[in-house]
């Protein structure tokens, strides 16, 4: 429900023109069409701290959710409102019914904090815990080594991560 409402608060601040007295206006799902833009822009905020900052062509409401489409750009913040995560997919799913949302297609992430890189084809970004999860094939880039496998975990900092299944070989040998 908390999540709907900043939704909608940004929406509405975006793309409506509201007089600042103006304390209550239409909810995001009043619309019963797609939206366009050139980008929409949408800010998610858990209590006053913002937690994603969004850009994308498109925005549907799909029963309850909210679907982004077209080019989208996640921008995630920490606790203390820096920026942790560029987050670059095709299509995005905002989960108004629990804490989390999807993204999906030739998703990346670059952290801002370490610049280490993920690409996968899906990741679940969970706001409670702050954390990131893909289930599928993986391309990590840490402190310039590549690491593929499928499932991957980390927090939003990507200071702790997890790769849960590694494939190929890595060695270290400093005699050759």
């Amino acid at each position: 429900m908390k999540l709907s409402r900043l939704i909608l608060f940004f929406f509405l601040f975006q793309c409506c023109t509201i007089d600042e007295t103006q304390k209550e206006g239409p909810s995001i799902y009043d619309y019963n069409e797609e939206i366009t833009g050139q980008p929409i822009n949408i800010s998610i905020y858990e209590s006053e701290n913002i937690v994603y900052e969004i850009n994308s062509d498109r925005l549907v409401d799909s029963l309850g959710s909210i679907i982004l489409t077209g080019g989208v750009a996640i921008q995630v913040f920490n606790d203390k409102g820096l920026k942790t995560n560029d987050i670059f997919s095709e299509k995005a799913i905002v989960h108004s019914n629990t804490d989390s949302m999807s993204a999906y297609g030739n998703v990346e992430i670059l952290s801002a904090l370490t610049g280490d890189k993920l690409f996968t084809e899906k990741i679940i970004m969970f706001n409670t815990t702050q954390s990131v999860l893909s289930r599928d094939e993986i391309l990590f880039i840490n402190d310039g080594d590549s690491l593929t496998g499928y499932g991957f975990w980390s927090d939003f900092d990507m200071n702790n991560w997890r790769i849960d299944k590694p494939k190929g070989l890595m060695k270290k040998d400093d005699n050759e």
